[in-house]
């Protein structure tokens, strides 16, 4: 019960005491026939007021819920802004360590190349001192050594990229998909060891990604398409 509503009940019990007192007085009752009106208009007065409070009490609860429910839309539409320009500050991130993996990928391809022909060149007979050297164990263990770091480098980055959701784009023996991949050419020949159907990636010339959301680069490839 409203403080209001209170009020008003207090003067209508007091009305009633009042109107009471009046009939228990034999005289005078012309004297407080005045003063029962006085008091029933001051009744009716406070009702109206009462009423006229409760209302604009009802309407003040009602603005009070609409700025809170508008409070709460305000900060739901903020807290998606900064969720989506956090989202495009780490694709920017990410995007960036692509680079310096694709440098990491050609420099272990390049030095596994090497190794191969030094290899090859070690097992022939009759070397010339200058070769010999290049040819030798410690010269091997040093390449290798090397290309070990570079691998775990690599292998680091892919972690980073994976913990925000970023995976390799398959291609080799996959069918080319245009939504994926970009062919930059095609070839009639299938390289050596391997077998392909038409319209199959043969070559990856450079690595793609993708996350949840969509491609994040378009993995670069040779599509074999026979004559």
């Amino acid at each position: 019960m409203s403080e209001h509503r209170q009020v008003w009940e207090t003067l209508a019990r007091l009305l009633q005491r009042v109107e009471k007192s009046i009939q228990d007085m034999p005289s005078a009752a012309g004297d407080t026939s005045g003063l029962e009106q006085e008091i029933r208009k001051m009744g009716k007065t406070q009702m109206k007021a009462n009423l006229l409070a409760e209302e604009q009490a009802t309407r003040f609860t009602q603005a009070l819920t609409a700025a809170q429910t508008a409070q709460e839309q305000t900060t739901r539409l903020l807290e998606a802004q900064a969720d989506e320009s956090a989202t495009v500050a780490q694709k920017k991130l990410l995007e960036a360590i692509l680079p310096a993996l694709d440098g990491l990928e050609h420099a272990i391809a390049s030095g596994r190349r090497y190794l191969k022909t030094r290899d090859l060149a070690a097992s022939k007979p009759d070397l010339a001192p200058q070769q010999a050297i290049l040819a030798s164990p410690a010269d091997r263990a040093m390449l290798a050594g090397w290309l070990d770091g570079l691998s775990l480098v690599r292998e680091r980055l892919l972690a980073v990229l994976e913990s925000g959701g970023v995976t390799p784009i398959p291609t080799l023996g996959c069918r080319f998909d245009p939504y994926m991949h970009v062919a930059v050419g095609t070839a009639a020949q299938v390289p050596a060891g391997m077998e392909a159907a038409p319209n199959q990636i043969i070559v990856e010339e450079r690595r793609g990604y993708q996350t949840s959301e969509g491609v994040l680069r378009f993995a670069e490839v040779v599509v074999y398409r026979p004559k």
